[in-house]
């Protein structure tokens, strides 16, 4: 479209152009006629015809040879120039040729308004060079045309490759693969958007991988925990049905009373444990400054009947007054810490409970002289429902949670725990905290 009006208005301009000279040649050619008539009248010639017929001839000879044809008609009679019939085949090619005529027609100047010139201008070369220029536009335009929607495709192909390796991406991720990514060098606008996506999808992907983590954990949670409370249920609904069904002795029923008792206190302590686990995940801890008597003396009430019970001594010793942390929960880690202790001592063995400064920090220690862990129950321990010896944990009612919250504890504290043991030399386990002196 754009090229039709720029040949229509060129068409416009070069048929303007030729008006303009065609006006300026045509009065030229007049006002010379005029001048020679005047100059035939002073000299006292007769203005007949034949010398209206000379004189214009002359010029319409030298202005033939530019492609100019002067008419001159008196009141409308044609004198110049003169008719000479013609064959047929003239008239045609004199009828093709007036299509590519310009005419213009003016009066003399007075006295000779009675004269008028006609002034013919052949404009065939500018009908030919618009022509010509027609057919190059044509010609460009099947040349060019191709070519530039061919580069308009190439150049769309370009500019939306980045969203084509977006949507590909995308469609990956969306059906499950979250390592996928935007491979992309580019600085503009669709580079940004990128780095941005695959931003997007590395959080996506951590975000899956932490929720499939926790899945896993509460599913191996709970597969334990119905494995640990299988037991001991069957055998509490064993002991039941014989008090309700059996007709057994007042020892007898002692017994299955205190085997009841004692399973349900240990489910008691498996419920706790494990709602402290899940506690210490969530909730924040604040830390105030904890007396260390004082949390021995918690310790020492707690454990002492079950310590000595076991045939073991229990022993106590400080050299700070207190440390940094929460009371609760450092009891709670000492308590554990003990009942993890005394499956694997001998009676007559001695639980150690100490606490001391080391490098500017306050340790809370327990050890012990039984059996030990070798290397690789040593790196299990704090795994939960982890048990180093099973039949032995299961006598003693041990879940293998103790030294998970233990673990669970010191990462609430921000503190470290360390675990140094050796077959047949006993195990010490030592918190690190912030002491405060």
């Amino acid at each position: 479209m754009s090229v039709v009006m720029v040949l229509k208005k060129s068409w416009q301009l070069n048929m303007a152009s030729e008006r303009k000279r065609a006006a300026s040649e045509q009065l030229l050619i007049t006002n010379s006629i005029y001048e020679n008539l005047e100059s035939n009248r002073f000299r006292g010639m007769s203005l007949n015809p034949e010398l209206l017929v000379n004189v214009t001839q002359s010029y319409g000879q030298h202005y033939r040879k530019q492609g100019i044809e002067l008419e001159l008609r008196e009141n409308g009679r044609l004198l110049y120039p003169i008719e000479d019939g013609g064959s047929p085949g003239q008239e045609e090619t004199r009828s093709a040729q007036e299509e590519h005529i310009m005419t213009l027609a003016m009066p003399l100047p007075a006295p000779y308004q009675h004269l008028e010139l006609a002034y013919n201008r052949d404009i065939s070369g500018l009908y030919a060079q618009q022509q010509e220029l027609n057919r190059f536009f044509v010609m460009i335009n099947w040349i060019v045309g191709p070519t530039l929607v061919v580069l308009l495709y190439l150049l769309i192909r370009h500019l939306t490759k980045p969203l084509k390796l977006l949507s590909e991406t995308t469609k990956t991720i969306a059906e499950g693969d979250y390592s996928n990514r935007v491979e992309l060098n580019s600085r503009d606008e669709f580079g940004e958007l990128a780095v941005n996506f695959n931003r997007m999808a590395s959080v996506i992907e951590q975000r899956i991988t932490d929720l499939a983590g926790m899945a896993e954990d509460k599913q191996r949670m709970v597969d334990n925990l119905a494995h640990e409370l299988r037991t001991p249920l069957t055998s509490m609904q064993g002991f039941a049905e014989l008090l309700t069904t059996a007709n057994i002795d007042q020892e007898d029923q002692v017994k299955a009373g205190h085997y009841i008792l004692s399973e349900t206190v240990r489910l008691k302590n498996l419920a706790f444990k494990l709602l402290d686990l899940s506690v210490l995940r969530h909730q924040p801890l604040v830390l105030a400054e904890v007396d260390v008597a004082s949390l021995f003396d918690i310790v020492a009430q707690t454990e002492q009947q079950r310590v000595t019970d076991n045939g073991l001594l229990l022993e106590m010793d400080s050299s700070i007054p207190a440390v940094w942390g929460d009371a609760d929960l450092l009891a709670a880690l000492l308590v554990n810490l003990i009942e993890n202790a005394i499956p694997v001592s001998r009676p007559g063995q001695t639980i150690c409970v100490l606490a001391y400064q080391q490098d500017g920090e306050g340790v809370l220690e327990v050890q012990d002289s039984g059996s030990g862990m070798t290397e690789e129950q040593s790196r299990r321990a704090f795994e939960p429902f982890y048990r180093a010896d099973p039949s032995r944990s299961r006598a003693y009612g041990h879940a293998g949670l103790g030294l998970s919250l233990c673990r669970q504890i010191a990462e609430a504290h921000q503190a470290r725990i360390e675990l140094l043991s050796a077959p047949g030399e006993g195990t010490r386990i030592r918190l690190f905290l912030s002491s405060a002196l």
